[in-house]
């Protein structure tokens, strides 16, 4: 989606999957977020992610995250920022899905600063490169 616009993110999950379910809810520009739907007792492994940032909000069920070497509870209501570079993984940790919206957002320093006046010059003045 790049305009913008309204979803419901209920109605992307399949509660019977035994996988992980991950469904794109937009992606705009430096930003984007997905819905991710772990079964019970799966995991995402250690991993991470360089030059992006990450926020995780817990929709539904249990779970838990460990972020560098600290581990956090995640419930419904609980969010979590992931900085750029930092190593992280998830655990479902109760017997329903654990239900995340996960908002990505890039890591902007002065190496983005030209795409990021081009993208503004391109959209508010019609100048194109």
């Amino acid at each position: 989606m790049n305009a913008a616009g309204q979803l419901n993110i209920h109605s992307y999950k399949n509660l019977r999957s035994r996988s992980i379910q991950t469904v794109s809810l937009f992606d705009h520009e430096e930003l984007r977020a997905e819905l991710v739907v772990l079964p019970p007792g799966a995991t995402v492994e250690r991993h991470s992610h360089t030059g992006c940032h990450e926020l995780f909000d817990v929709i539904e069920g249990e779970g838990a995250f460990l972020v560098g070497e600290r581990r956090f509870p995640g419930g419904p209501g609980k969010c979590i920022f992931v900085p750029a570079g930092e190593a992280h993984s998830l655990h479902n940790e109760g017997d329903v899905p654990w239900v995340l919206r996960v908002t990505y957002q890039e890591q902007f320093g002065a190496r983005h600063l030209a795409r990021w006046v081009r993208r503004t010059l391109q959209r508010k003045l019609g100048i194109r490169f």
